[in-house]
């Protein structure tokens, strides 16, 4: 799949966080199978292929489908026409408009009974059907995402060298004290984010804004942002000597540089980052910690 296939994918995933309008604000309810489940870690096998979005199995109104983990998308979950077909879906007559890199367009949303993820339960979930727009193809290694949406209350542990996504609810004020390393909190530069792991780099060209993204195949800088410093470049990627997240400098590092239209931010740390270092996105504390 050629880069720019790519580009559209992702981003428009992503600018639903951004973009979002559903009307009105949906909620989901959230259980546990046991007293146990509810103040312990919560390991989750993924799956990974290539340098797409790690996939895990979820069981949603009793089918077992397998979903790409996209933290770039903020929806509780989106599911191909087929698999809200299978567990009969039901529309809630209300739909998302999302602004992808073509223009805005709507996509239709359903209530979802019952979805289960390891040990942690979901119910009342609204899902939105996965990109009815003409010329679009759905993933072919999963059913559908799961977004951000059902994962505020967690500490999100993102392990791909072991394969695994853990969930560790907040059970008290502070954190649970899995997550250690280098402390990187969310930007709150601009109120749009609305707790998204957006967060501010220093590097070579300065500082930059990055959506921290498991559905990006790279991390990858807008072309714009390169030519604000670097005019003459025409460079495919670029090299930071510096690249500094929380105080910790975890240069060099390559960086993609692509013709995308980023709506308030400079890029995107995406799928090298991820297999290369630990990292724990605590939503309650508005912060990604990294391990080295």
């Amino acid at each position: 799949m050629g880069k720019r296939v790519l580009s559209t994918l992702f981003v428009l995933s992503l600018f639903h966080a951004v973009f979002a309008t559903s009307e009105p604000e949906h909620t989901s309810k959230v259980s546990t199978q046991s007293p146990a489940a509810a103040g312990s870690a919560n390991q989750i096998p993924i799956q990974l292929h290539g340098n797409l979005a790690p996939v895990l199995v979820a069981n949603i109104d009793g089918m077992e489908v397998r979903l790409q983990f996209d933290l770039g998308d903020s929806a509780p979950l989106v599911l191909q026409q087929n698999v809200l077909d299978s567990i009969k879906a039901v529309p809630t007559g209300d739909s998302s408009k999302l602004q992808g890199t073509e223009g805005v367009f709507e996509s239709p949303m359903f209530k979802v009974a019952r979805v289960q993820i390891g040990a942690a339960v979901f119910t009342d979930v609204v899902a939105r059907l996965d990109a009815p727009r003409p010329g679009y193809q759905p993933g072919q290694i999963g059913q559908g995402y799961l977004g951000t949406g059902l994962l505020k209350s967690y500490e999100v542990v993102l392990d791909y060298p072991h394969r695994a996504i853990t969930l560790v609810p907040r059970t008290g004020e502070g954190s649970s004290g899995t997550c250690k390393g280098t402390v990187v909190p969310f930007s709150a530069s601009s109120p749009k984010w609305r707790g998204e792991p957006v967060t501010e780099a220093d590097t070579d060209l300065g500082r930059v804004t990055l959506w921290w993204d498991t559905g990006a195949p790279a991390s990858i800088l807008r072309k714009t942002s390169i030519q604000a410093a670097r005019p003459q470049s025409s460079a495919d990627t670029v090299t930071m000597k510096r690249f500094t997240l929380g105080g910790t400098d975890f240069g060099p590092w390559q960086f993609e540089i692509w013709d995308a239209s980023l709506p308030g931010f400079d890029g995107f740390i995406g799928y090298n980052f991820f297999a290369k270092h630990l990292v724990c996105v605590d939503f309650p504390g508005n912060r990604v910690v990294v391990g080295r």
